[in-house]
């Protein structure tokens, strides 16, 4: 395990899959495979906060990498905010 990977370290491909829902791969130097996230934008019928009408949700996961990898220092919710931010800027 690499003390030196951070959630900043790691790579990220954004894929669109359509217009409300995008996946996210995430991985070690492109090489090894850490997780898969799915996110949907959020639908006019979301009431519930702190979901906006322009926000998107993480609606499915698999992060099993990052425990082998990721050790102590990143976790999965590290991961989504990253990815958020992510989302966010395009």
């Amino acid at each position: 395990m690499d003390m030196d990977i951070t959630v900043d370290t790691l790579s990220y491909d954004l894929t669109q899959m359509d217009e409300d829902k995008i996946r996210i791969v995430v991985s070690l130097n492109e090489e090894v495979e850490l997780g898969t996230l799915y996110f949907e934008k959020a639908k006019r019928m979301f009431q519930r906060k702190p979901v906006g009408m322009n926000a998107w949700a993480c609606v499915d996961a698999k992060v099993e990498g990052l425990y082998i990898y990721g050790g102590d220092n990143i976790t999965p919710k590290d991961i989504v905010g990253k990815c958020q931010s992510l989302i966010a800027s395009l």
